[in-house]
């Protein structure tokens, strides 16, 4: 990701506040009147609305305190530590979603939120059957997973309707949509954000693709990306996978999946008129959705922007980066939005030398296995190989036949295609780590051009580390 217009966006979207939606005023008016409902009631209610939510959690961690943590985690003890009283003015002082945006953009926003709060709803039941230890703050980080696509639904009405239009076709995928309707991930814009806020640490860590590693932020991840097949009724290609990658992150089988999501959907539907939609349905465990998104052709194939592709080549041959995550930020954002490859990684060298996994990763967004890129050493295969010395390798279809039975077992699964680049990096004589890249879809094809433009871009990156390095040495 470019840092710099990433960063652009970090300073216009700061200062945006989300607003809350239209029901919340009358859901808390009945709270004020009953003075049974608990503190974990209350906060099970701001749930509801990321808005005010993601408000309270801010307002919390700003004051000064001696019962809790180090920061606030969970809407639980945001709402224990600034009372209900205060709950209640700042669901007075807030406009409502309706007062601040047009019809149509309220009822993007909306939409959105509702897939936020089911993906927090969702990410908390998962927390608790994984006997997590505070299943709250998992499922505020699921709420607040999607921070950049609420505060771009409040902020710039054209580009997320372009974007949320092309979601609607169903052969689109996410970053795919970002790519041709924004500038910038949304989830880098969101992550950016919960760091400069100081959301808490989980918030952060769930929109770093690099961190499905991680069994919490997987889960946050997973549920994120079920809450929006759930909220288009099951029929995207890619909801049997994801069923299935779910299923086996909790160690269950298919029906016990179901479920909990059948579980969560009627939790949600119990305010569905908040998000003005009417309730979703339940899974059948009888037929789930199949899982077929291996062959379904892309809705379209990324182009090359020489712009960005340029812009990454001067700053890598300049030689004047600053240090190594500049490096891998123009690198990342060259390969991907300058070549309009697809799914970019770099996976960097564990101290051992014996394993490689994933540090960076570009265009995965929805794809939280992806994240968890790692390539054992160990063994004569294509990757032991290539990092055996700066090398790239091109997999295409003139070398496919001799080569594809050389790529580790595992790194076949995860990928999914059988074309790709790769190249290993070094600092001098040291082995930093390799850069995968694809374009996802055999229909997509990768070319001689490309693969030039990515061994160069690679190349001048590698030099730049090794100049930092021998910076710091000397």
């Amino acid at each position: 990701m470019d840092n710099d217009r990433l960063e652009d966006w970090v300073q216009e979207l700061e200062g945006v506040d989300l607003p809350l939606l239209p029901g919340t005023s009358s859901l808390f008016a009945a709270v004020a009147e009953d003075e049974t409902l608990s503190m974990r009631a209350v906060g099970r209610l701001v749930q509801r609305d990321p808005g005010l939510a993601l408000g309270l959690i801010r307002m919390a961690n700003q004051i000064p305190h001696r019962h809790f943590r180090n920061s606030v985690v969970s809407l639980d003890e945001a709402v224990m530590m600034l009372g209900l009283r205060c709950v209640l003015e700042r669901v007075r002082e807030r406009p409502r979603v309706d007062q601040v945006l047009p019809p149509a953009a309220a009822e993007r926003y909306r939409s959105t939120a509702a897939r936020c709060v089911f993906a927090g709803l969702l990410a908390e039941a998962w927390g608790e059957l994984r006997h997590d230890m505070i299943p709250s703050e998992v499922g505020l980080a699921g709420l607040l997973y999607g921070l950049g696509e609420l505060l771009f639904a409040v902020h710039d009405e054209r580009r997320i309707a372009r974007y949320q239009e092309l979601m609607r076709r169903g052969d689109v995928l996410p970053h795919e949509a970002e790519y041709v309707a924004l500038d910038v991930s949304l989830e880098a814009v969101g992550h950016r954000l919960a760091v400069r806020w100081g959301l808490p640490a989980m918030v952060q860590e769930s929109t770093c693709p690099a961190n499905a590693r991680h069994p919490r932020a997987l889960g946050v991840m997973l549920a994120a990306e079920l809450a929006r097949d759930a909220l288009e009724g099951w029929t995207r290609p890619e909801a049997g996978m994801r069923l299935q990658q779910a299923a086996e992150y909790l160690e269950c089988g298919p029906e016990e999946l179901i479920g909990q999501i059948n579980v969560a959907t009627e939790d949600f539907n119990r305010y569905a008129e908040l998000y003005a939609m009417d309730p979703l349905g339940g899974l059948d465990p009888e037929s789930p959705p199949a899982s077929i998104c291996a062959v379904r052709p892309p809705g379209l194939c990324l182009a090359s922007r020489r712009d960005s592709l340029g812009r990454a080549r001067e700053r890598l041959a300049a030689g004047s980066l600053e240090d190594r995550d500049a490096v891998l930020d123009t690198l990342m954002d060259g390969l991907h939005r300058g070549l309009g490859l697809n799914r970019v990684v770099f996976a960097r060298l564990d101290e051992n030398g014996e394993r490689l996994e994933a540090e960076r990763v570009e265009g995965a967004d929805q794809e939280p296995e992806f994240g968890r890129f790692q390539v054992d050493l160990k063994g004569d295969h294509l990757v032991t190989v290539v990092m055996q010395r700066p090398s790239a390798f091109w997999l295409h279809d003139g070398n496919r036949e001799d080569i594809w039975p050389r790529v580790p077992e595992a790194l076949r699964h995860l990928i999914g295609v059988r074309a790709f680049l790769m190249h290993s990096v070094f600092a001098g004589e040291r082995a930093e780590g390799l850069v995968y890249a694809d374009r996802r879809s055999q229909h997509c094809a990768l070319d001689a051009p490309t693969a030039g433009e990515f061994k160069a871009l690679v190349a001048l990156a590698a030099r730049e580390l090794a100049r930092l390095a021998g910076r710091a040495g000397g």
